[in-house]
C-alpha cells in the first residue's frame, strides 16, 4: 500500500515536532500496512510555510536513513501538498515546488472555504504540461460540503480527487464525513490518503477506513481506488 498525503519531516509545517516523532509516525504507518509515504509538506505561497524544494529531498533522504537504521519496512518519497495560486505552472517550470514522488501527479490542498473561480481553467492547463492535478481533501471544503456535485466539473477537466482516511471515520465531524461518503457513492472518489500530521491527533488510518469504503463502494470499486495510487507512483 502507499499513501500519497502525508507530513512525516519534522518542524517544516505542521506536522512532526521532532526526528523521533516522524519515526514514531513510521512505525504506525508500517503497522498499517504502508510500505512507501509521499511525504507532502505544505507549500502555500506568501505564508511561513514555503520550504525550498532541495530541503524536502534532503530531509526525505535523512528520515529515509533514520527509518532503515530501526529497520521500519517503509520508503519515503519527497513531494508537496501545495497552495492554489495563480503562477502555479510559473512554479512548476522554475522547480519551485514539487509533485509527488517527482512524477507527473500535483498534490493541491482544497481550501477550507471555498473553491477559487475558474479553477477547471487552472486543471486544463496543467494538464497542457503533463501535470495531473489531485485534490487533497475536497469533502472538508465548506463549499463542496454544500454542493458536492461542484466536484464534477473538476473531474471533468482531468482532476482527481482525494479523500482523506479518517474523514470517513468522522474524525473531522459529520458534514466531512457525510461529504466523502457522497464523492465515494457518487464515483468521484479516486484516491484515499492518511494526511497523517503526527502519532497522537492525526495518525495514518487506513485499515478501518477501507473496510468503511469498501461497504459504502464495495470490494472491487475499493480495490481499483487503492490500485490507482499504485499507478500513480509507477
Amino acid at each position: 500500500m502507499i499513501d500519497i498525503h502525508c507530513h512525516l519531516l519534522p518542524n517544516i509545517d505542521d506536522g512532526p515536532g521532532s526526528w523521533e516523532e516522524s519515526l514514531e509516525l513510521a512505525r504506525m504507518y508500517s503497522e498499517e500496512g504502508i510500505e512507501i509515504a509521499v511525504t507532502t509538506p505544505h507549500w502555500i505561497k506568501g505564508s511561513l510555510w514555503e520550504p525550498d524544494p532541495n530541503q524536502v529531498i534532503k530531509m526525505a533522504g535523512v528520515l529515509n536513513q533514520k527509518i532503515k537504521g530501526e529497520n521500519i519496512p517503509l520508503k519515503i518519497l519527497p513531494g508537496m501538498e501545495v497552495g492554489i495560486t495563480d503562477n502555479l505552472i510559473e512554479l512548476l517550470d522554475n522547480g519551485s515546488v514539487l509533485t509527488l514522488g517527482g512524477g507527473s501527479h500535483l498534490l493541491l490542498e482544497s481550501p477550507f472555504t471555498s473553491i477559487p473561480y475558474r479553477i477547471e481553467e487552472l486543471i486544463v492547463r496543467l494538464k497542457k504540461i503533463g501535470i495531473t492535478t489531485i485534490l487533497a481533501h475536497p469533502e472538508r471544503c465548506q463549499e463542496v460540503q454544500s454542493n458536492p456535485k461542484r466536484l464534477e466539473s473538476m473531474v471533468e477537466s482531468g482532476a482527481l480527487i482525494q479523500i482523506t482516511s479518517s474523514s470517513l471515520l468522522g474524525h473531522f465531524g459529520i458534514k466531512p464525513k457525510d461529504c466523502a461518503t457522497w464523492i465515494a457513492r457518487h464515483g468521484l472518489i479516486h484516491l484515499i490518503a492518511s494526511d497523517a500530521h503526527s502519532p497522537t491527533n492525526r495518525p495514518p488510518l487506513f485499515r478501518k477506513p477501507l473496510s468503511i469504503l469498501r461497504e459504502i463502494i464495495g470490494p472491487e470499486a475499493t480495490r481499483t481506488v487503492e490500485e490507482r495510487t499504485h499507478n500513480i507512483m509507477e
